[in-house]
C-alpha cells in the first residue's frame, strides 16, 4: 500500500513539474517579447487620421486645430519599441522613454510633461494590455503579435472628445 501511494505521489509531482516546465517555456517565448520597427499602412494612418477628425469635429475653430494638433502627436506611432517580459514585470522601451510595470498589480503613478496618471499592465492570454488614467482622459493599449507583426491597438477617452479615438498601429519585428 505504501509503495502505491509513493507512486501514485511521485507521478502527481512528475506531472506537476512537466506543467511547470511547460508554463515557464510558454512564459520564456511570449511572442511579444522583441524589438518592433513601425510600419503603418496607408490605410492605418487614414483610420487614424479619421479617428481624430470624428473625435474633434464638434470643437470650435482654434479648439479644433489645436486639439487635432495634439492628437496627432500623440496619436503617431513610434518608430521602433522593444517589449520584454521578465516574471511579473514587464517593460516597454522606445527611444530614450522607459516604462516598467508589474504585471497584474495596482496601478503606479507616473508624472511627465503632460501631467500625471496612473498606469497598470496586465496580460489577457497572448495580449499586453496598459491602461492609463489621467487627468485629462484615459488610454488603453493592447498589443498583440501575429507572425512576424505586432498590433498596437489603441482606445483614448477624454471629456473634451466628442467620442473616444480608436485606431490600429503596426509593427514588424526587428532581426
Amino acid at each position: 500500500m505504501r509503495y502505491r501511494l509513493f507512486a501514485g505521489f511521485l507521478v502527481l509531482c512528475t506531472a506537476f513539474a512537466g506543467w511547470s516546465a511547460a508554463e515557464d517555456s510558454a512564459k520564456e517565448s511570449l511572442p511579444l517579447e522583441a524589438s518592433w520597427r513601425a510600419s503603418e499602412t496607408a490605410t492605418e494612418k487614414e483610420k487614424r487620421l479619421q479617428a481624430i477628425e470624428e473625435a474633434t469635429g464638434h470643437l470650435p475653430g482654434f479648439q479644433k486645430k489645436k486639439a487635432r494638433s495634439r492628437l496627432l502627436e500623440r496619436t503617431s506611432p513610434v518608430p521602433s519599441l522593444a517589449i520584454a517580459v521578465e516574471g511579473s514585470e514587464v517593460t516597454i522601451t522606445s527611444g530614450d522613454n522607459r516604462l516598467q510595470l508589474e504585471l497584474g498589480a495596482s496601478p503606479v503613478e507616473i508624472s511627465g510633461g503632460d501631467g500625471q496618471a496612473e498606469l497598470s499592465a496586465k496580460m489577457d492570454g497572448p495580449k499586453l494590455i496598459v491602461e492609463a488614467d489621467g487627468e485629462k482622459g484615459q488610454r488603453k493599449t493592447v498589443y498583440s503579435v501575429n507572425g512576424d507583426r505586432l498590433s498596437v491597438e489603441v482606445t483614448m477617452a477624454g471629456a473634451r472628445l466628442a467620442e473616444p479615438v480608436k485606431y490600429v498601429s503596426t509593427y514588424t519585428r526587428m532581426e
